[in-house]
């Protein structure tokens, strides 16, 4: 049986000038039939492109020849006004079957992608653990010298990074960037003095820069408004995952009998080589949009593109719009979350470069740090996903959400500085609860995806808030003074302030209009 798809668009006035590149919207067509739909199709794009542009996020005023050229460079736009004219409508049941592919398809690699960028990042906690600060001859200032320098890389790798995957295909540059990465994650080994891990980890930062930032823009690309915060919150929740493996990794490093080379050395060897692997996954499977997707129909992915450009955000543009600049500039939200972020990630920039040691400074001996810091990351997953489940499924619950993950983590990071020494478990516990600073982060990245219209805006915002996230991290761990160990006092103060700061700058950008 033969299943067609009409498509009601009247010719405009206005020829194109070359025409437009169409998916074939029926099948079983017969060749002259289809031909004359994809010609239909073709002459009234152009027309409703500008008719069109508020749906995808470009509203400057121009020129039939300016809509040509916009369209150029709005990926998706052909398709949306081909669904527009044609009066194609996303049914329920088309939603739930292109969200599930999706989610099958799409979803994975971002979890992947994100969890290996917080392990390759975070080894130096663990390889700190096993004698790597000794083997480098490095004092415990120049040592947090290693994470504050991976920031410093990931800063100045921030926004061309999120260039790059506006203007190229986005699987091939994720790639690459990664590639690049678990070479250097596999080299750092090689290195024997500060001045060359100083080296190794700022071009590490360089290159992981791309990917949360990049996460949060790509959710927006693939997803309605609606489904952004669960999904954002599943990848985001695989730092957690991450931390649960490299928990583990680490404890099996430590039971390696007459080892060949140093402990610490194992952890970054086998990081960097998963990582290296994941690259050839990304170059083979991870399209630039829906537009590119092979798991999708034809059919399925013009319905994908109308049901994310619907919302007005905008799927994906190639060209960089100086007044969307102008908007973010002006935009309370962004200074506030610039603020926020600061805030929230001094205590991130202790907890994940030095959570080994505070937890083993408590009375615990190694091998139980390894396992103790992982249950801190099941801790994490638990609340992320929870907050992500909440807000997905009531509405107007994602500031109620972050409000109650931001006084959480001020209440254990007050009673992790200021319980007796004597009573270790009561503070691990504090220390556990920590972890639910990654809520307040996380929606802030999923009001970035859904609430920011326009792609150049959004990632300009996005970079805003990296810059803070940066500026965090990097402040962070210098407040862990070896002399004050085993407690670490001016650390664990650091986490209380810097948590205590980020509630109302975050409260007062979620509820700003």
């Amino acid at each position: 049986m033969r299943t067609r798809i009409p498509l009601r668009i009247s010719r405009p006035s206005v020829r194109r000038s070359k025409p437009a590149a169409s998916f074939v919207l029926a099948t079983n067509m017969s060749a002259t039939d289809e031909k004359r739909s994809l010609d239909k199709a073709e002459s009234g794009s152009e027309a409703g492109s500008l008719r069109l542009k508020d749906k995808v996020g470009d509203t400057e005023k121009g020129s039939v020849h300016g809509a040509a050229s916009s369209e150029e460079g709005n990926v998706g736009l052909h398709e949306f006004a081909i669904a527009k004219q044609s009066g194609l409508r996303v049914t329920p049941e088309q939603n739930r079957r292109i969200a599930r592919k999706i989610d099958f398809f799409i979803l994975p690699m971002l979890c992947m992608a994100q969890g290996l960028s917080y392990l390759d990042k975070t080894a130096l906690n663990y390889g700190n653990l096993y004698g790597m600060k000794t083997a480098l001859h490095v004092s415990g200032s120049q040592f947090s010298w290693f994470a504050s320098i991976f920031y410093l890389g990931y800063l100045i790798g921030n926004y061309p990074d999120s260039w790059l995957l506006q203007h190229y295909p986005t699987g091939k540059v994720l790639a690459i960037t990664t590639f690049i990465w678990a070479v250097i994650v596999i080299t750092t080994p090689a290195c024997t003095n500060f001045a060359g891990t100083m080296v190794n980890r700022f071009f590490l930062g360089l290159l992981e820069a791309i990917v949360t930032p990049g996460m949060t823009l790509l959710t927006s690309i693939w997803y309605a408004q609606s489904e952004v915060p669960f999904r954002s919150l599943i990848w985001y929740s695989f730092n957690g995952w991450a931390g649960i493996f490299g928990g583990f990794v680490a404890y099996g490093i430590g039971h390696i009998e007459n080892p060949g080379i140093a402990l610490w050395k194992y952890i970054f060897l086998i990081l960097g080589a998963i990582s290296a692997v994941f690259a050839v996954i990304l170059w083979f499977f991870f399209p630039d949009s829906p537009v590119d997707a092979r798991f999708l129909t034809p059919e399925e992915r013009i319905l994908a593109v109308k049901r994310v450009a619907e919302a007005k955000l905008g799927v994906k543009n190639t060209q960089f719009k100086w007044y969307q600049i102008r908007h973010a500039l002006i935009d309370p939200k962004t200074w506030l979350l610039f603020i926020a972020s600061i805030a929230a990630q001094i205590p991130n920039g202790i907890v994940s470069n030095f959570s080994t040691i505070i937890i083993k400074g408590m009375g615990f001996t190694t091998l139980q740090s390894t396992l103790l810091d992982a249950a801190s990351s099941g801790v994490q997953i638990a609340s992320l996903l929870a907050a992500g489940w909440i807000s997905m499924r009531f509405k107007n619950m994602r500031v109620i959400t972050m409000a109650a993950g931001n006084i959480t983590c001020i209440i254990a990071a007050a009673c992790l500085t200021y319980l007796p020494d004597d009573q270790k478990w009561n503070r691990l516990v504090a220390y556990w609860f920590t972890s639910f600073q990654s809520v307040g982060f996380a929606l802030s990245l999923v009001m970035i995806s859904n609430n920011v219209g326009g792609f150049t805006k959004k990632t300009f915002t996005t970079a805003v808030t990296f810059i803070g996230y940066c500026v965090g991290n990097v402040i962070g761990p210098h407040f862990l003074i070896d002399s004050e160990a085993p407690k670490y006092v001016t650390g664990t103060k650091a986490m209380f302030i810097g948590t205590l700061l980020a509630f109302p700058t975050n409260m007062t950008a979620h509820c700003h209009r």
